[in-house]
């Protein structure tokens, strides 16, 4: 029985001094309190179940302290998930150590208050038998309210008497000079408690002005709010994974579900946690549910109009906008199990110990990954055996949760283990990679979570007969001790993590060095006989190679470039020739319009193709690819170890494959040449560069100085090349504004030159050019077709040649005639117009042509226009997103003939559109500005089908890995299909080409009978 009596009194309006007085009502002394902690302490540690005392992650964590203060005096961090005993921790080392004077500084009133009722009686260190009734508890200032002027006295007397106060950051910081002083002094240990917020500015000022005092920082994660790690070092790291095997934690069952619009994703997600909560129930567990929201309205808003309809469970709301005698009561519900819902903003975050909170239903994320990792952690801790598995239910569609949760696999790889993901809406792609990562065996693996690997995308290739591995065959290369293995034998995949030592360079001091990791990953594809590899040491790599598998030989030479065939419109860049045999110039690199002889002498000499990089498309992709003649092959992406082995495996059997003549796939390539003058043709489509065209960006806009007045480059449109005189004239359009230029070739040099309309300039942050300038550095990209249907594409003054391909014919199934007149169709009026002209072109289209049960029927007609109309399809289950664009335009004739004219503009639009392919999110998003431009004045909606809703919604698919397709469509009523002659079947072939070519997009043209 203690011989002492606890006391409570007030200083000011809302602050605690805790103290024990003797028998006689004398407060006990610093000294006296100090002695009793030294006689009445008595350490323990639960080594087993049977044993009461300290977890081992927290005698570590005290051990780490006492080293640490043995030798240095410096900010020290220790990491211990939400669930070790973090408090208990810090109360054991201020009575073990008998810290005379500490400072506790807590993020939040609710945690201030927690952790002054727990420091003041030490937790439940007498529970554990490791405190006597010997001991005096500490003097204990709670300060969360500061004091008027008559009460800084009496603060002044508590800071000197207390043993520990507890305070947030913002408080101490705002403490009086002389008080703030005071506490200087008597100060001996400051701890921070969730110092992940140590990079806010108010924590950071209490921090360093406490330097030089000896310094404890407790966190569950060590990374800051911005991503990075805490200032003070890491003395002691109890990690989620040794958590979980020591069953301090159990697994969280993660159910991620995929609602894209956000009207229904609160319904979804609380369907699913309440599903959860009723199956707990039924299977006896005492759990409670918790909703979290952002903020009060948010909360209200989930609690009226959903939680509060499941009476049954008898669901309350709790937050700080709530009067507190009505939120300490639905608290007490939570905590007695009476209530099995809360919906709450942040009273249920850091330091809130509510054991059975087991269902998480974020419905807003925090604002942090740390909190997040507090958050969730929570959950997870083991209480007892009435508790079950912690489950966890959000909705990864929406764009911040899903960063959320990828965030907390990037930083912390043990949540790999501690998730267990249920969901019958999980990507196959996903499910893929997880089954091939779990077909690894590891060895040597602490940190390191294989499905977070990604390399870039290049292979070494070796060909082997025989199908014998000799797997331990590394150890003779690497170091068996230190190197971590990842060994997948059903895939025969095989990974090497080796640490290195390297000196160095900028000293000669030998205990100077810096350390490296050296990566190999080695895929031996069975069904075409060959070993790749990738590796950041090609030496160590071929003996990797020659020891697991003996018999094999590399692949060199001139088969390698096989990879280039079946790459549509290879753009080479660079080319690589050796002479052979070796003269006095051995080696020779060509690049930029040097290409084409490059390119001639490796035809038609005895020069080796050193090495060769270029661009193209293939698969419906555009790719970059490069090889050389060592063997090595690669392209400029980086990727995931599964999508590494599928590409091996193709890149086999190009290589193996004799048939494939590499001069051919080198002569058929593409090269840019110099030019002196335009070639002859017709100019038939213009587009600025890809980043101009795509952007929605105000960084860059056009400038009319006599209006003062701004236009951004999504709001204009470049049209109508025409080539006269030798110069190429054409058309730049500002919503309804026409402007006129022209671009010259003068010998070796180009330019340009406004010939129409008010001075154009381009305005960039502070500096403002003339458009004729700004177009010098920015070239148009100008295609002609030429009789034979040759495409030659110029830009600045520099020309590409496409030749047609031999023997190709236009597709009955591309072409499509229509009677416009039995749809009332005025084949000379194209666009319908804000009034929706029935006998407009687009009009008919929009109403007989695009599909009816497509989501989104988009008018997108005008400057800018991504096409005249747009269509998209969305099918979930599928996971897929189809676009259709559709290009219209109008006859050059009354009736419907064979003016070739009338297909030049049209077609160039459908070939300058495919641009959107690689652009879809920018896509989604002109869309959703040229809405909100249209309705901003006063204008009728370009929604035939679908709302700006549903846009968001594509946005948060396509991000979320939906795959997307494209058709694109040419409506030109004034072609007669029945009249088609051989120069318009070429310019609508070239575009049917065109678009197979690059990202396999299917066209179809409707025209007249």
């Amino acid at each position: 029985m203690q011989k002492y009596k606890i006391l409570n009194s007030k200083i000011g309006n809302g602050n605690k001094l805790s103290m024990c007085v003797d028998e006689s009502g004398i407060l006990f002394s610093k000294e006296q309190i100090l002695e009793s902690w030294k006689k009445g302490y008595q350490e323990k540690v639960s080594r087993s179940k049977e044993e009461i005392g300290l977890r081992l992650p927290q005698f570590g964590a005290l051990s780490s302290i006492r080293a640490h203060w043995a030798t240095s005096t410096a900010p020290a961090t220790i990491v211990l998930p939400t669930g070790t005993g973090k408090s208990e921790t810090m109360y054991t080392t201020i009575i073990s150590e008998r810290i005379c004077s500490t400072l506790i500084i807590v993020p939040s009133n609710l945690l201030r208050e927690q952790i002054f009722e727990g420091v003041s009686r030490f937790g439940i260190l007498s529970k554990l038998g490791m405190i006597s009734d010997e001991v005096i508890f500490p003097t204990t200032l709670l300060y969360k309210v500061k004091v008027d002027d008559k009460d800084e006295g009496i603060l002044s007397d508590a800071l000197d008497k207390a043993n520990i106060i507890v305070s947030t950051p913002g408080m101490i910081k705002n403490l009086p000079t002389n008080l703030l002083s005071q506490l200087f002094e008597k100060v001996e240990v400051v701890i921070f408690d969730e110092a992940h917020h140590l990079g806010a500015p108010d924590w950071r000022t209490v921090r360093e002005k406490f330097l030089g005092k000896k310094i404890l920082q407790f966190t569950a994660t060590p990374f800051r709010n911005d991503g990075k790690k805490i200032d003070g070092k890491i003395i002691f790291n109890y990690s989620l994974g040794l958590a979980q095997e020591a069953q301090y934690f159990k697994p969280i069952d993660f159910y991620p579900i995929q609602e894209f619009d956000e009207r229904k994703s609160d319904k979804a997600i609380a369907k699913v946690a309440v599903d959860c909560l009723r199956e707990d129930i039924k299977l006896g567990y005492e759990h409670i549910l918790l909703a979290r929201a952002s903020s009060r309205r948010r909360a209200d808003e989930l609690f009226e109009v959903i939680y509060s309809k499941y009476k049954e469970f008898n669901p309350v709301l709790i937050h700080t906008g709530i009067p507190s005698v009505q939120r300490n009561k639905d608290l007490k519900k939570v905590k007695d199990g009476s209530s099995r819902i809360v919906v709450c903003v942040n009273m249920f975050g850091e330091g809130i110990d509510i054991p059975t909170l087991k269902i998480a239903a974020i419905h807003d994320k925090y604002k942090s990954l740390p909190v997040t990792l507090q958050f969730i952690g929570r959950f997870a801790r083991t209480s007892n055996n009435k508790l079950g598995n912690a489950k966890l239910v959000t909705n990864v569609a929406l764009d911040d949760l899903k960063e959320s949760v990828e965030e907390l696999y990037r930083q912390d790889s043990d949540w790999n283990r501690l998730l267990n993901i249920h969901s019958n809406q999980a990507v196959d792609k996903e499910v893929g990679l997880e089954e091939f990562v779990n077909r690894f065996e590891k060895g040597h693996v602490e940190d390191i979570d294989l499905s977070q690997l990604k390399m870039k995308i290049s292979t070494r290739m070796f060909t082997n007969g025989s199908k014998a591995i000799f797997e331990d065959g590394w150890k003779q290369v690497l170091d068996p001790e230190t190197t971590t293995r990842f060994i997948n034998n059903e895939d025969s995949v095989y990974i090497f993590i080796e640490p290195i030592e390297k000196r160095v360079v900028w000293s000669e001091q030998k205990d100077l060095v810096e350390y490296d990791y050296d990566f190999f990953v080695l895929f031996f594809d069975k069904v075409n006989g060959v070993v790749h590899i990738n590796e950041t040491d090609s030496g160590k790599g071929n003996r990797l190679v020659s020891k697991m598998f003996p018999q094999a030989v590399d692949i060199k030479g001139d088969s390698v470039c096989r990879i280039l065939e079946g790459v549509n419109r290879l753009m080479i860049g660079t080319l690589g020739l050796r002479q052979v045999p070796n003269g006095r110039i051995s080696f020779r690199m060509f690049a930029g319009t040097d290409i084409k002889s490059g390119i001639n002498e490796a035809v038609v000499s005895n020069s080796t193709k050193s090495n060769i990089f270029g661009y193209g498309y293939q698969d419906g992709k555009r790719i970059s690819i490069g090889c050389s003649h060592k063997g090595k092959v690669w392209m400029r992406w980086i990727e995931r170890i599964s999508f590494w082995t599928e590409w091996c495996q193709k890149i086999s059997k190009k290589v193996l494959d004799d048939s494939i003549d590499t001069s051919a796939v080198l002569e058929n390539s593409l090269v840019l040449e110099d030019i002196k003058e335009f070639p002859e043709g017709v100019p038939y489509k213009i587009s600025l560069p890809e980043v101009l065209e795509v952007s929605n960006s105000h960084a860059k806009q056009l400038y009319l100085a006599k209006e003062d007045k701004l236009f951004p480059f999504f709001q204009t449109d470049v049209r109508n090349p025409k080539l006269i005189n030798g110069k190429i004239r054409f058309d730049f359009w500002i919503n309804a504004r026409k402007f006129a230029f022209e671009q010259i070739i003068d010998g070796n040099k180009y330019y340009f030159k406004q010939i129409k309309g008010e001075e154009l300039k381009v305005k960039s942050g502070t500096q403002t050019v003339s458009m004729s300038e700004y177009l010098y550095k920015h070239s148009p990209e100008i295609s002609f077709i030429q009789a034979d249907g040759t495409t030659v594409v110029v830009q600045e003054n520099l020309k590409t040649v496409i030749k047609p391909k031999n023997k190709l014919e236009l597709s009955t199934s591309v072409i499509h005639s229509i009677d416009w007149d039995v749809l009332g169709v005025n084949i000379k009026s194209e666009s319908q117009g804000k009034g929706r002209k029935p006998d407009s072109i687009q009009y008919a289209t929009i109403h007989n042509i695009v599909d009816q049960s497509s989501d989104v029927i988009f008018d997108d007609d005008g400057s800018g226009e991504v096409a005249d109309i747009v269509s998209i399809k969305i099918d979930e289950e599928l996971r897929r997103v189809s676009f259709h664009l559709y290009h219209c335009k109008y006859s050059g004739g009354a009736l419907a003939g064979a003016r070739v004219n009338d297909l030049y503009e049209v077609c160039g639009q459908a070939q300058k559109s495919i641009m959107w392919n690689d652009n879809i999110l920018e896509l989604v998003q002109r869309m959703i500005l040229r809405e909100n431009m249209r309705l901003e004045n006063d204008s009728e909606t370009r929604f035939e089908k679908g709302d700006l809703q549903t846009l968001h919604m594509l946005k948060k698919m396509v991000k979320s890995g939906f795959e997307t397709d494209f058709k694109i469509s040419i409506v030109q009523p004034g072609v007669s299909k029945s009249k088609l002659t051989s120069s318009m079947n070429q310019i609508i072939l070239s575009t049917d080409v065109y678009l197979k070519d690059t990202y396999n997009i299917p066209l179809t043209c409707y025209f007249s009978n």
